[in-house]
């Protein structure tokens, strides 16, 4: 089953799917729908099957299933899945809904009851969409309308009912002129009221139109006894990307082996460059090491093969002959330069910061690649080149295609900045960072992390995570004090112990 979709029944794809064995692609769409007459109703069995020891939700592709069967029994699932996330409707849910008309009036009604109004909005807005005429349709909506006025009028002026127009009236004499925007959706209610009721067309829909031609699976999901044995998968593609799930982890024994035994006989370059980088744990291991600093010197090796040695042999990049490799890689340029400057900066080693400014200036043609744009502002970042700073800073509002590279800017920013590190200036870093670019919950997330970083970098405890362990602490057990502040660490060199307590060596967990 791990390498792709063979001989097997709905049911059995999708459980495979929601256990993140397979990847789920066109090629997977096409098996299910090989299945025949028998995959709408096993597509359906399995949506009313337990969901919860799955990893993967497979609501999004359970809705287009069903939108492609034209399945008129899957209206409860699709109820289902609005009761599981009802703040979070996508279209394709919407559009999948709207052809049952009449038929899901009484499930919403009930869902709408069941969330009550805080959470109610986006079923209030399908009840409209669906144009039926339903007392109690228009009730809740004049409900809707007085519990949040811009909403209850966005619904009733997409419901159509002109019965609505005397309280959008009397709402809008209400509301004072300086509530211009509320004044604005009650105009503009008013006027559907008074146009042309449309009539309901079908979005066309493409089932393989909203699916890549491959994926593989997710393997972060996967245990590692089955990564190991997506090893040995027939599929180069899956072996090298299992290959890649190990890549900075702690490796037992069985791993190693079967990581070492793919990268020096495996007959694709792709998948052995993936198990040298995995390798990087094992670089303590002289007779892997040395191979690995061959593979990376060898010119008459694959780029492909000999980048991910680079990789793997961060950890040890202050070697004379890594050094060698390093450079040789960066000096072709292209793909090998990027994975040469991954490496550089992984490694933490102060010599190699001088590679890494020239390349934040994206009007020069050779930098103008996303991947080699991205590595450049890590090692902005880790190796902390504050005059450059501003540079970094251009990145946050960029226009596409640079727009991706806004949460690496970010990262790299907080650790760049100008300002002395201390555990008490760190909040105002991070309101700085704030005031300079709006930071999403998710950004502030990210760049409180990379601000607890810099203070690791520097030999400090780091202070968002301590908060959040407090809170995690408080709320097992509201009587149990906070611990008090984390005394300092001592400056971790590249080798030492991580201070985060995962036990491996800095330069291979936060130092990476």
């Amino acid at each position: 089953m791990a390498s792709g979709p063979g001989p097997a029944g709905t049911y059995e794809l999708l459980e495979a799917a929601a256990r993140g064995r397979i990847g789920v692609d066109r090629r997977f769409l096409q098996s299910i729908l090989d299945c025949g007459a028998a995959a709408a109703a096993d597509a359906l069995r399995f949506s009313r099957a337990p969901q919860d020891e799955f990893p993967i939700n497979l609501d999004p592709l359970l809705i287009d299933l069903f939108r492609h069967f034209h399945a008129p029994e899957a209206l409860a699932f699709y109820i289902d899945a609005i009761r599981r996330a009802p703040e979070d409707m996508d279209d394709s849910l919407i559009q999948a809904l709207l052809p049952y008309g009449e038929k899901a009036v009484d499930p919403l009604l009930a869902l709408y009851e069941e969330l009550g109004e805080e959470h109610g909005s986006d079923v209030a807005f399908l009840l409209a969409g669906l144009r039926v005429r339903d007392p109690r349709v228009a009730r809740l909506l004049l409900d809707r309308l007085e519990y949040d006025a811009a909403d209850g009028a966005f619904c009733l002026g997409l419901y159509g009912d002109s019965a609505a127009r005397p309280a959008l009236e009397k709402m809008l004499a209400e509301v004072p002129e300086s509530e211009a925007d509320l004044r604005r959706e009650l105009d503009y209610a008013l006027e559907q009221l008074a146009a042309p009721e449309p009539k309901y067309e079908p979005e066309p829909f493409d089932l393989f139109a909203e699916y890549p031609e491959r994926e593989l699976p997710p393997f972060d999901v996967l245990e590692e006894s089955e990564r190991v044995e997506m090893l040995a998968s027939p599929d180069a593609d899956i072996r090298a990307g299992a290959a890649h799930s190990f890549f900075n982890q702690n490796l037992d024994t069985p791993v190693r082996k079967a990581l070492w035994q793919l990268a020096r006989n495996d007959a694709e370059a792709k998948v052995r460059g993936e198990a040298w980088a995995a390798l990087g744990d094992a670089t303590e291991t002289a007779e892997i090491r040395d191979a690995m600093i061959a593979v990376l010197n060898d010119e008459a090796k694959p780029v492909e093969e000999r980048c991910g040695a680079a990789l793997g042999l961060y950890a040890v990049a202050d070697h004379d002959d890594v050094r060698k490799g390093l450079e040789g890689l960066y000096a072709m340029g292209g793909r090998a330069r990027v994975k040469a400057l991954e490496a550089m900066w992984r490694s933490l080693w102060e010599p190699y910061a001088k590679y890494f400014a020239a390349h934040l200036d994206e009007t020069q043609p050779e930098n103008q690649g996303l991947d080699l744009l991205r590595q450049a502002l890590r090692g902005a970042g880790y190796f902390r080149l504050t005059a450059h700073a501003d540079k970094i800073a251009r990145f946050f509002d960029r226009d596409e295609p640079y727009d991706e590279l806004r949460e690496d800017a970010l990262f790299a920013y907080a650790l760049a900045m100008p300002g002395e590190t201390t555990r008490g200036r760190i909040k105002g870093m991070l309101r700085k960072i704030d005031g300079i670019t709006k930071l999403t919950p998710g950004e502030t997330e990210l760049v409180m992390f990379a601000l607890d970083e810099r203070l690791r970098l520097h030999g400090l405890a780091p202070v968002f995570e301590a908060e959040k362990e407090d809170e995690r602490a408080q709320g097992q057990d509201a009587a149990t004090p906070s611990p008090g502040p984390e005394p300092p660490a001592a400056k971790p060199g590249r080798n030492d112990p991580c201070p985060c307590g995962s036990g491996k060596k800095y330069k291979k967990c936060h130092g990476a």
